[in-house]
């Protein structure tokens, strides 16, 4: 059984910062698995984004409570214009300090328009509010990205480091009333190694590659519109092919299981 992207976070208190390692190794096992079937023609230069920002985006939710639903969109300057989407959360934590929640991306290639600006736009749901915001960026490097992102909308300071020889990153997000100059500062190596810095353990975060998506949870949208968009829809064929924006996914779905006749 796969244990997913594993985020291990660690409190460091009087610096009030949040330490957490990745380790993607087990995850990406499903994730090549996935986008082997269902987008196979990926670009290895678009498939590296993608893995960075999973990366950063399992160490912004492991910093997020089990209540939250988080959505990223990065839109990248590109000849050939492309998007990169992530949504999760971290699950429950039960007794032992371990929550198991999901992390899914997916490439957009298709109907993407051309921009002239690197931008994050992030979307969270909390009890049944949804809160947005955007910020634009200077860098289409990733976690320089999501750097200036945390600067600008959260307005305080969170670190990354993605290795460049192993499917592991760390960052440290600041906490309320943190230790700014330290935060800034601090090596990680010697963070990693450290003894003479206190830290408390707080969870454990296995995020499975997964998607709920299904062909049952996109007909009652299309039950929504009337019979003659529906025919126009349609138009001829038998079936239309619909492809998640989550993961990725396609679906046929047809013209009978929405009441479209000949």
């Amino acid at each position: 059984m796969s244990t997913g992207l594993i985020a291990i976070s660690e409190y460091i208190p009087k610096r009030e910062g949040l330490l957490v390692r990745v380790d993607m190794s087990d995850y990406l096992i499903d994730y090549y698995l996935h986008r082997k079937d269902h987008a196979p023609d990926t670009l290895p230069e678009h498939d590296e984004k993608l893995k960075e920002l999973i990366a950063c985006f399992a160490i912004h939710l492991s910093a997020r409570t089990a209540q939250e639903t988080h959505a990223w969109t990065v839109h990248l300057v590109a000849d050939q214009p492309y998007s990169l989407f992530v949504t999760g959360n971290t699950g429950i934590m039960d007794e032992t300090g371990v929550a198991r929640g999901f992390l899914v991306g997916h490439i957009l290639t298709e109907n993407i328009r051309h921009t002239d600006i690197n931008s994050i736009h992030a979307q969270f749901t909390n009890r049944g509010k949804t809160f947005n915001s955007m910020v634009r960026c200077d860098s289409d490097d990733i976690p320089r990205m999501i750097e200036h992102f945390y600067e600008q909308s959260e307005q305080y300071p969170l670190r990354l480091r993605l290795s460049d020889s192993s499917d592991t990153a760390v960052g440290l997000v600041a906490l309320p009333e943190y230790d700014d100059e330290w935060i800034r500062s601090v090596d990680f190596d010697q963070l990693l190694v450290a003894t003479d810095v206190e830290k408390s353990p707080m969870r454990t975060c296995h995020f499975a590659f997964s998607c709920d998506c299904s062909p049952e949870k996109l007909i009652p949208f299309f039950q929504t519109m009337s019979k003659d968009a529906l025919a126009e829809l349609y138009g001829s064929d038998e079936e239309l092919r619909i492809t998640c924006p989550r993961c990725g996914k396609q679906f046929s779905i047809h013209r009978d299981q929405v009441g479209v006749e000949n």
